[in-house]
């Protein structure tokens, strides 16, 4: 049997800046299902935000099509990156968000998408 992900959340400080943060980097849409708790509603794994603190869960790699454009964008809305590194799988780097919570972007390699 197959064990795939089937529901994540980020713990953040913040919400609305949450939203405001991930909204445009990854043109995700929200509801807000409880005053401690955003859903995602247009990812393919289902996923949220609850409130709380930066969160502490293991390194997530989000699937981004442009490494270069997705890490611009981070630094736009005033996330910080780390360098891009390459390896056989893709390119890949390490971000921390405009709230401290760190995340991972990747864009896959030939054969890996």
């Amino acid at each position: 049997m197959n064990v795939e992900l089937g529901y994540y959340t980020l713990s953040v400080p913040d919400l609305d800046r949450a939203a405001a943060f991930y909204g445009p980097l990854f043109g995700w849409e929200f509801t807000r299902e409880h005053e401690t708790y955003l859903h995602v509603t247009n990812t393919a794994v289902p996923m949220g935000f609850v409130s709380g603190g930066p969160s502490t869960q293991p390194n997530l790699y989000y699937h981004v099509s442009d490494i270069d454009a997705a890490v611009e964008q981070v630094r736009k809305l005033g996330g910080s990156t780390g360098e891009v590194f390459a390896s056989k799988s893709g390119r890949g780097c390490s971000c921390t968000d405009d709230q401290g919570t760190q995340i991972s972007l990747w864009e896959p390699g030939p054969g890996y998408a």
